[in-house]
């Protein structure tokens, strides 16, 4: 990724280390946050640990303190939890003593929300604390004068942790954990120079790539997507709106619904802390617009997924070619289902406006439906 990578993002982080605040960094799904805390765990001012909570067989503190102790070297076999973090924090206390500043990145936290507790929490508020003391192991070259301080906690999440543990955030554990760090999308420069640890397909052009950047609107992982993609219209393909989707359904309805009103370009006086600080939505001046969310994509697919409401006979037409999309539907089951007390209304010539206007209603282009005719048979629903 090179010297010059994320820099501002390396200064936000560097401040807070070197002021000695354990913090939670807040980001929206697949944003790229891992890639950064890898080239992180690269700098030289700090001595960097990193957990991924990821690579738990289970999602449970059991495992967790298992997995800590081992990736400082350390044996948990046969050991209780208690014995287990005992020793997690002698180690601890021997790198504080050998180190300016000892950083324990948790990457992925929120994964274990189901299990947190306050007294786990606490546990782990406690490794800031630690008295390093002089340790006779240390070698002389490298002993620092000890005190707390000296341990830093980077903690990952999509969603801050006092709204998805607010039991467990009680007393000193809400004030520990409510220092927040927001992770905006990347600048397009850096996010071609992650392109440099995963190249793109072959045959994809500069000038395509520049257009793909634009309109991953900097996450990476929607990038990565765009990148593989064979479509023309990008949100035609399903990896996309699944990505579309995950950045929808992880929001609050509060969140939601301003996500709903930018989209649709309505006038905002107040816009969500998160939402803006997670750059999922960014300020935008024009005219008396004033935030944009931060891909074209997912303006689009908010528009084109709003609930329509189609008109009374629009909609008994629509709800019976879907029920049976794919096969043709005749017309009697139609007049049938369309007209059901109106007999004399039921013509041909009815029946084909109806199909006209449903065809040419913005929700059906948009949703990629297409009714094909069946001469003097019925009508088919497909979606393309």
């Amino acid at each position: 990724m090179g010297p010059g990578f994320a820099q501002d993002k390396l200064k936000e982080f560097k401040q807070l280390i070197e002021a000695a605040l354990s913090f939670v960094v807040l980001s929206m799904p697949g944003v790229g946050v891992s890639y950064f805390l890898k080239y992180l765990t690269m700098q030289k001012f700090a001595y960097f640990i990193h957990i991924d909570l990821y690579s738990l067989p289970t999602l449970n503190q059991h495992e967790f303190y298992r997995m800590f102790l081992r990736d400082l070297k350390g044996n948990p076999d046969g050991k209780s939890d208690g014995q287990v973090f005992i020793e997690t924090k002698e180690i601890l206390k021997k790198l504080a003593a050998q180190h300016e500043k000892v950083v324990i990145i948790f990457s992925r936290f929120d994964q274990l929300k189901n299990d947190f507790d306050a007294n786990f929490l606490s546990n782990l508020q406690a490794l800031t604390t630690i008295q390093t003391g002089s340790p006779r192991s240390a070698p002389a070259s490298t002993k620092v004068a000890g005190g707390a301080g000296k341990i830093v906690l980077i903690f990952t999440s999509t969603r801050p942790l006092h709204e998805i543990a607010p039991t467990a955030l009680t007393g000193g554990n809400l004030n520990f954990y409510s220092e927040e760090l927001y992770f905006k999308p990347y600048s397009k420069d850096d996010l071609k120079k992650l392109l440099r640890i995963e190249p793109s397909r072959p045959g994809l052009g500069s000038s395509a790539i520049e257009k793909l950047l634009d309109s991953s609107g900097g996450h990476n992982q929607l990038f990565r997507i765009l990148l593989s993609s064979p479509k023309q219209n990008l949100l035609l393909d399903r990896f996309v709106k699944m990505q579309m989707k995950e950045l929808i359904d992880y929001l609050d309805y509060h969140q939601r619904k301003q996500l709903q009103k930018v989209a649709l370009g309505k006038s905002i006086e107040e816009i969500d802390d998160y939402l803006l600080g997670v750059g999922m939505i960014k300020k935008y001046q024009i005219s008396n617009i004033k935030y944009q969310i931060f891909t074209p994509l997912l303006s689009e697919y908010i528009k084109t997924n709003l609930p329509v409401k189609l008109p009374v006979k629009e909609a008994r037409l629509f709800r019976l070619l879907r029920a049976g999309i794919g096969r043709t539907v005749s017309k009697d089951e139609i007049f049938h289902e369309v007209w059901p007390n109106d007999s004399d209304s039921a013509t041909d010539w009815a029946l084909d406006a109806l199909i006209y206007r449903l065809r040419k209603h913005p929700f059906m282009q948009a949703n990629n439906y297409v009714i094909e005719s069946q001469k003097k048979v019925g009508y088919t629903l497909v979606q393309t």
